[in-house]
């Protein structure tokens, strides 16, 4: 139980003195092997769900904008948090920092009632929207009801992430999320294979996962964490301010993901027009890919809690030094990520128990989708620095752009000039435009807003 001691978490006072270097790493690396814990069970129940069939696999790809909806509300939700506990330790206002974590419990609360009513009534409209392949159907209603109704595991995972990152305990996230992922290892084959629940014990085995990784969670703040942000019952009195203050940075947060999920759910409409092989390969490059996204997401939940603290003490340079540093680490991992797609596609379609046809179309298309890996990292990071300023909108503007100004339209024209291949190169021909995009509202921030910064 070393791991839980306080030596392993670093103190909030700290988010202010020690070096950017060393207080980075120290923050950034338990969130980045979470993530990395987060990607290996998304693409171990992928390659699992790929040996039930592909038509499974299609329903999980559908299904995935769904899990994204869910991540945009906790996720959201954890941001606004994250930032609302970091910028009040910076001002060295403890109590409204506490405040701020229980009142995002509660709001909390209300994304898991928002997700019960979802898998209760909407999951059979969703996939008419996509396919009619009745196989297809049958397994995504399974899947979608199973983790909507379960989604409160997943839901406070996150925000439990947030409360102690936003305080500077990096070290629980990470060992909640790794227990979670060998979970997954260990739960899915167990219900899928040997309790033969196919597809609902994917399900299952995911949220069930998630329910104990989010346990470990909630010991870690009202147990371990408690001496470095103490949360009294007094504290989940609703308080207008502060759950103003986390919604408006959440809101923009979560609108940015959920767009996400909506744009994503049209991407994987315009792919089924080329059959279920092709949703297929595109849920592999989803779910793979996240090696070379979710971790550098770790690197920007390391970054984060220093660049509240920096806007709550008004230290500019701290501020910009810690971004540089953290494009630098993203560039790195997605750009690894990006080399695989590109050189060893067929690894890949191993993993997904990829078909003769699935082949055919996967060689090509990760390779044309590796190529935007190699500029997401420092995208990402670039779009991840305004919230902690109380900045969300620009996040949101970024993504709107990126999603449906150019991403829609390049995947519909690839599509009628050149087919499905065509569809792979508006998809990653987007990123590169996108990163044009934030490296001018990047600009713009620091000239606007971070120039002010102290003064």
């Amino acid at each position: 139980m070393k791991f839980f001691t306080s030596r392993s978490q670093v103190s909030h006072e700290m988010l202010g003195t020690e070096p950017v270097n060393k207080l980075l790493f120290k923050m950034a690396t338990p969130s980045v092997i979470a993530m990395i814990m987060q990607a290996l069970y998304n693409s171990v129940d992928s390659m699992f769900v790929a040996k039930v069939s592909s038509e499974s696999l299609a329903a999980v790809t559908l299904a995935f904008p769904v899990s994204m909806l869910i991540g945009a509300l906790s996720t959201g939700i954890g941001v606004g948090i994250n930032s609302c506990i970091s910028r009040h330790l910076g001002a060295k206002d403890e109590k409204s920092a506490s405040i701020a974590a229980a009142n995002g419990m509660l709001l909390g609360l209300a994304s898991v009632v928002i997700m019960i009513i979802f898998g209760l009534i909407a999951p059979e409209f969703y996939l008419s929207l996509y396919t009619d392949d009745p196989l297809v159907m049958e397994n995504g209603i399974i899947y979608i009801r199973t983790i909507s109704l379960l989604a409160f595991g997943t839901i406070f995972v996150q925000i439990s992430f947030s409360i102690l990152q936003g305080s500077g305990n990096m070290i629980i996230p990470m060992i909640s999320q790794i227990v979670g992922g060998l979970l997954v290892i260990a739960l899915d084959p167990l219900f899928i294979f040997a309790f033969k629940l196919n597809i609902l014990g994917a399900a299952l085995a995911s949220s069930l996962a998630q329910i104990i990784a989010m346990g470990i969670g909630m010991y870690g703040i009202f147990v371990k964490n408690k001496a470095n942000l103490p949360i009294s019952k007094g504290d989940f009195r609703p308080n207008g301010v502060i759950i103003k203050d986390i919604l408006a940075v959440g809101i923009p947060s979560a609108l940015t993901q959920a767009t996400t999920s909506i744009v994503s759910g049209i991407i994987s409409k315009i792919i089924a027009g080329y059959g279920t092989a092709a949703v297929s390969v595109f849920g592999g490059y989803s779910k793979f890919s996240t090696f070379g996204i979710l971790p550098v997401f770790g690197v920007t939940r390391g970054m984060n809690p220093i660049l509240g603290y920096s806007i709550g003490a008004g230290d500019k340079d701290r501020f910009i030094a810690t971004e540089k540093i953290a494009i630098m680490v993203a560039s790195v991992i997605s750009g690894v990520t990006g080399l695989v797609f590109l050189l060893f596609p067929s690894l890949i379609l191993n993993f997904i128990s990829a078909t003769p046809e699935m082949e055919q179309i996967g060689m090509t298309a990760y390779r044309i989708l590796a190529l935007p890996l190699f500029v997401n990292g420092a995208s990402i990071v670039m779009s991840q620095v305004f919230p902690p300023a109380k900045k969300s909108y620009l996040t949101t503007i970024y993504t709107m752009l990126r999603q449906i100004a150019i991403m829609i339209p390049l995947c519909l024209l690839g599509g009628n000039l050149w087919g499905m291949n065509g569809v792979w190169i508006g998809y990653a021909m987007t990123d590169y435009m996108a990163f044009i995009v934030v490296i001018i509202m990047t600009i713009w921030f620091r000239k606007k807003v971070l120039n002010k910064l102290g003064k």
